[in-house]
């Protein structure tokens, strides 16, 4: 089970890297985009929640309190393909897994409006984790301007 946590947050990251390539590419005017775009899924009592930057990609992956949140260098390819790799790893409470520096992961991403589909999660050791991470995400809101 707690693989499966990790494994959903690394997915989770890779979906926001994929997620900032489609929405800079939708976007006319710079002023009316965000500084990230957050996507959120839950899945067999774990939330998962992206935000996607430029090319930065920080992913919450948590059930109840115990949690772990991934910083990650991302690009994403003219295939929809999401590359990533982790750079910085904060871990809450008793997170039984916790990814390494240096762990790169890939998925394939399919933004349709505020619904985004991943499929195609790879990576060394998350194929036990691609029934939670795997599926529909939907784009968070925020309202607030600076």
């Amino acid at each position: 089970m707690l693989f499966r946590l990790f494994a959903g947050a690394c997915a989770l990251a890779l979906l926001v890297t994929a997620s900032t390539a489609c929405l800079a590419q939708e976007k006319k005017d710079p002023k009316d985009k965000p500084a990230f775009t957050t996507w959120e899924r839950e899945s067999g009592g774990i939330n998962l929640k992206l935000e996607v930057g430029k090319d930065t990609l920080k992913m919450y992956v948590f059930k109840d309190e115990d949690g772990v949140t991934m910083t990650c260098k991302m690009n994403v390819g003219k295939d929809g393909v999401v590359k990533a790799t982790v750079t910085d790893v904060v871990e809450k409470g008793k997170f039984p897994i916790v990814p390494k520096k240096g762990f790169e992961f890939s998925f394939k991403w399919k933004e349709k409006g505020d619904a985004a589909e991943l499929t195609d999660l790879k990576g060394e050791g998350l194929d036990d984790v691609k029934a939670i991470v795997e599926g529909d995400y939907k784009k968070k809101i925020d309202k607030k301007k600076d």
